[in-house]
């Protein structure tokens, strides 16, 4: 009898690497829970002192940025409102001023000029009033004349758009900083627009053509408190260039006014205005 044939034993446990050392996956994962837990903590800590201090920024803009700019835009409009309604009629509708010119140099006063078809629509106007250049109007009446656009011309770290860059971010430092520039803004920036509103009075030059120089010039004054106009008339450019000699020491020289065709204008409007205000002016008139 032949004997049975050997067949090699099988283990039947999982197979190790003996050379492996075993990994304590329990104590791997306990560690990887605890860091999560604590990363998760201080994202949730960063971001409630972040929303604190957004809070903060907002209630200090709230408290003083705001009431002044929500001011300025309701001002703004509603100067626009007397702009469009004051599109033609001057001349034919005259009335007499009821406001001396002495009684404006202490008051807050709002300045536009625009040519008459530039009236003709809110997006017109609007235009206008972006795009309006200095003039020498205030300068000739001598008064501190704040243009229109001056309303609207905030600093930007005071403007609701840059509050709201406030969102984008739990950074701690960047919310500082823009805190900080708040604070700082609100200290330097602020009190020169609070002294734009209220506006005392609003004087409005629309010119009926496309020249001051050759064509009418209505005038319009509003007494803004009593939201009363106070003066409208019309009047034209009448200035001309003199020549002027001077003695200084033993010599005399010539001199010719070296001054600009656009600001003699201005002036030759500005002495109307002052002769409607009743100051007396000289009137430089060019021959008829």
């Amino acid at each position: 009898m032949e004997p049975s044939e050997l067949t090699p034993a099988e283990f039947d446990g999982v197979r190790r690497n003996r050379y492996r050392p075993r990994i304590p996956w329990t104590r791997v994962g306990f560690v990887v829970l605890i860091a999560a837990l604590v990363a998760g903590a201080y994202f949730w800590r960063q971001k409630v002192r972040a929303d604190e201090l957004r809070d903060r920024i907002r209630a200090q803009h709230s408290e003083h940025v705001a009431p002044v700019l929500e001011e300025l835009a309701a001002t703004r409009v509603e100067l626009e409102g007397k702009a469009l309604g004051a599109k033609t009629g001057a001349a034919n509708r005259l009335v007499e001023a009821e406001v001396p010119l002495s009684a404006l140099h202490d008051k807050e006063m709002v300045y536009l000029q625009v040519r008459a078809p530039e009236l003709a629509t809110e997006e017109g106007l609007r235009a206008a009033v972006e795009s309006e250049e200095e003039d020498a109007v205030g300068a000739c009446l001598g008064l501190e004349l704040t243009p229109l656009r001056a309303l609207s011309d905030v600093p930007e770290v005071l403007t609701a758009k840059w509050l709201g860059r406030v969102e984008e971010t739990n950074d701690m430092q960047r919310l500082s900083v823009r805190e900080e520039q708040l604070t700082r803004a609100i200290e330097r920036e602020l009190p020169a627009l609070k002294e734009r509103v209220p506006a005392d009075y609003f004087l409005l030059l629309v010119v009926q053509g496309k020249s001051r120089l050759r064509d009418p010039v209505d005038v319009f004054l509003w007494d803004l408190e009593k939201d009363k106009l106070v003066l409208r008339t019309r009047t034209q450019n009448r200035g001309r260039l003199i020549t002027v000699r001077s003695q200084i020491g033993p010599k005399a020289d010539a001199a010719k006014a070296a001054g600009d065709p656009i600001a003699i204008a201005d002036c030759s409007i500005a002495a109307h205005i002052k002769a409607q205000l009743g100051e007396p002016t000289m009137d430089l008139a060019t021959p008829d």
